[in-house]
C-alpha cells in the first residue's frame, strides 16, 4: 500500500484564495444592503440590475464560489486521507454556482420582458 502524502497548496494560493472568498462574501453583503447589484453591460449594451429573486440566487451563486475557495484552503491544512471528497464537493458546488447564476439572468431577463399582449379598450 502506498504511503499517503497530504496537498501541499502553494501560500500564493491560498492567500488569494482566502482574499477572492472575502470579495465574493462582500459583494454578497452589499447586495443584500443596497438590494441589487447591477451587471455592467459590454459594448454599449444596457446593464443587468439584478434585484429580488434573481439576487438571492446570484447571492447563492457568490457564496458558494467563497466556500469553494475556502475549500482549497482547509483540503491544505487537512492531513487526512479525504481529497478525493474535497474534489467533489468542488465540482458540486462548480455547478450550484453556474447553475444558480444561469437561473438569476434568465429570471431577471423574464421579469424585464414586456407583455407581447396588451388587452385595453378598444374602441
Amino acid at each position: 500500500m502506498e504511503d499517503y502524502s497530504p496537498n501541499k497548496i502553494p501560500k500564493s494560493t491560498r492567500i488569494f484564495n482566502i482574499v477572492w472568498a472575502v470579495f465574493l462574501i462582500a459583494m454578497c453583503l452589499y447586495g443584500f444592503t443596497n438590494e441589487a447589484l447591477v451587471y455592467p453591460g459590454v459594448r454599449g449594451s444596457c446593464p443587468i440590475e439584478l434585484t429580488g429573486m434573481p439576487l438571492l440566487f446570484f447571492c447563492v451563486a457568490l457564496l458558494s464560489g467563497a466556500v469553494n475557495a475556502a475549500l482549497t484552503v482547509i483540503d491544505h491544512y487537512d492531513k487526512r486521507d479525504n481529497e478525493r471528497s474535497y474534489k467533489q464537493m468542488s465540482l458540486y458546488l462548480n455547478v450550484l454556482s453556474i447553475f444558480t447564476t444561469t437561473l438569476a439572468f434568465g429570471y431577471q431577463f423574464i421579469i424585464n420582458q414586456e407583455s407581447a399582449v396588451v388587452i385595453g379598450n378598444v374602441s
